[in-house]
């Protein structure tokens, strides 16, 4: 596919959150609005050996690196393009530490590091276009502590020639946050995190817990795509955290990460609602309690623990609950007895709670999330296993719905929708 023209939107500053990305005409949902290849990315470590380190496509026949033994590639053309984006300089780094491996942040860190060396100086500094290095990224360096660049030069020395490392602190420093807070977790098709890279021109896309784009990769190729309809003019916004999570736990992640208070109206809305009531005080404390020792459990991969201590909230509220019934809370823990049914393989219980929780998802989410799309494909496969074909059927017709808004008809995952229907006939 074409990658979509530029002019879909542009760059505009703001007085309040920097630089942004608005429409330039108004589209409906379901278009991609941006397509762009990463600056520089890497597998996360604990998926080498399953995708291939350079399209980051999932592959059972992969072969290692015979000079380093540690990255591997589908075939002899990723390797050669690998080659020159980034293991001519790792291969002999990786062979020199053995058997100790660098971090995922050190090893983007220091692919930033090396290809900011070999450019040429940045000449564009337009606040109102498109950065072409990651010297142009917010970076809120001023905020990150001499500990954090004492920690980032830690993270680097293994990593990368000592002539390479800048001799700046601030330098490093700012490279540093510019990093942390652009990267953008890559994704596969099950939604599983696997790699984390650099997207110049998506960087400059801002945060809304009421979101009307999302993110969605192809392999490592990214695609900025409408989730609702928008207009001319409209801020292009994307969900940095996971909306399932409160108001108050999004907030304190935003801070952390990105050094600023979310006030859309979402989180507004969730925060005012949250009126002093007592027995509510109390039953989210038992809530939270409770969600420790799931997590623990689930940790441990108890799942017959898991169920155990889920099983008082999966019944309907009754009229003595003050939590509500859509409460985030209420549909994560929801969520992870689902999931252990599913571990468990105790089909009947799975329908039941993954039925009972996907509205609740498209609550939180919206109808057109990726999120909701794999809930729904996961209660047909879960039907399936039951033989309830028709059901089934229903479910994944509804997945491929929203998949074709937030992934578009031609994506890689769409073949794997089309499998699954195929079986419910």
């Amino acid at each position: 596919m074409a990658e979509p023209a530029m002019e879909s939107v542009r760059v505009v500053k703001s007085a309040t959150c920097g630089r942004s990305l608005v429409f330039t005409s108004k589209f409906a949902r379901g278009q991609c609005i941006l397509e762009e290849l990463p600056y520089a990315y890497t597998l996360h470590d604990n998926k080498r050996g399953l995708f291939c380190d350079f399209c980051l496509k999932k592959c059972s026949t992969l072969k290692k690196c015979s000079s380093c033994n540690y990255v591997s590639y589908c075939n002899k053309s990723c390797q050669k393009k690998d080659w020159a984006r980034c293991h001519k300089q790792d291969c002999k780094t990786l062979k020199k530490i053995h058997p100790r491996v660098p971090s995922d942040l050190a090893q983007l860190l220091s692919q930033i590091i090396r290809k900011r060396r070999k450019s040429a100086p940045c000449s564009q500094d337009d606040e109102d276009c498109f950065p072409t290095t990651v010297d142009q990224l917010e970076s809120h360096h001023e905020k990150l502590s001499i500990e954090s660049s004492v920690s980032a030069l830690h993270k680097l020395k293994h990593c990368i020639e000592e002539e390479d490392v800048p001799t700046d602190p601030r330098s490093l420093l700012k490279m540093y946050g510019a990093t942390n807070c652009n990267s953008f977790g890559i994704f596969d098709n099950d939604l599983i995190a696997i790699s984390d890279g650099i997207y110049l021109r998506a960087s400059m896309v801002n945060h809304s817990c009421d979101y009307n784009c999302i993110v969605v990769f192809d392999e490592r190729k990214l695609q900025l795509r409408t989730v609702k309809d928008v207009k001319e003019g409209e801020e292009c916004t994307i969900g940095y955290v996971d909306v399932i999570h409160p108001a108050k736990e999004r907030r304190a992640e935003l801070e952390e990460k990105y050094h600023f208070t979310c006030k859309c109206v979402k989180c507004n809305e969730e925060i005012n609602a949250l009126e002093p009531d007592d027995g509510l005080s109390e039953e989210l404390r038992r809530l939270e309690k409770s969600l420790e020792q799931i997590q623990d459990a689930e940790n441990s991969q108890d799942w017959a623990k898991v169920l155990q201590l889920c099983e008082p909230y999966l019944k309907p509220m009754d009229s003595s609950s003050s939590l509500p019934a859509n409460h985030q809370l209420l549909v994560m823990l929801r969520d992870t007895a689902f999931f252990a049914c599913i571990q468990s393989q105790a089909w009947k219980k799975a329908a039941e709670m993954g039925q009972l929780n996907i509205e609740s998802y498209k609550y939180h989410y919206g109808p057109y999330d990726p999120n909701v799309g794999m809930y729904l494909l996961k209660i047909g496969e879960v039907l399936l296993n039951l033989d309830r074909l028709q059901e089934a059927r229903k479910y994944v017709k509804e997945a491929e719905s929203v998949f074709k808004v937030t992934h578009g008809p031609q994506h890689s995952l769409m073949a794997s929708v089309k499998k699954l229907l195929f079986k419910c006939r």
